[in-house]
């Protein structure tokens, strides 16, 4: 039986889209789907996928993602959802390898989404 996992994970980091836009924090949401076999209960560990996948997180948290070396350059130059999407990804299909799981699991999806203080305004979405 094929199932998918959904992983929450959240970052908080400011951004800055425009020369004459200031520096300013936001709260991104992160999901990312799972997609395997079911194995006694369950497709991955959620706690194991979450703390790999997190600590992939770290450099990026409370920081300015504008300047930071972490990400590659055109998500430094345009750190929106759609960037942090695509190179979040990349990052991610690559630590699935480190899951310990007798059968393979791959990404079904990844979304990251904007928070504001009065709300979500929005997210990107890629589905494989």
């Amino acid at each position: 039986m094929r199932l998918e996992l959904v992983v929450n994970l959240n970052l908080k980091a400011s951004h800055s889209l425009e020369e004459r836009e200031s520096p300013h924090p936001h709260r991104w949401d992160i999901q990312l789907g799972l997609l395997g076999d079911l194995n006694e209960g369950r497709v991955v560990s959620l706690t194991k996928a979450h703390e790999i996948l997190g600590a992939k997180l770290q450099p990026l948290q409370n920081t300015f993602l504008n300047n930071n070396k972490y990400l590659n350059d055109s998500c430094r130059v345009n750190p929106t959802c759609e960037n942090l999407a695509l190179f979040l990804l990349d990052l991610f299909q690559k630590e699935l390898k480190t899951l310990e799981s007798p059968k393979p699991v791959s990404v079904s999806f990844i979304q990251v989404g904007l928070w504001e203080e009065n709300g979500q305004l929005g997210s990107a979405k890629i589905t494989l």
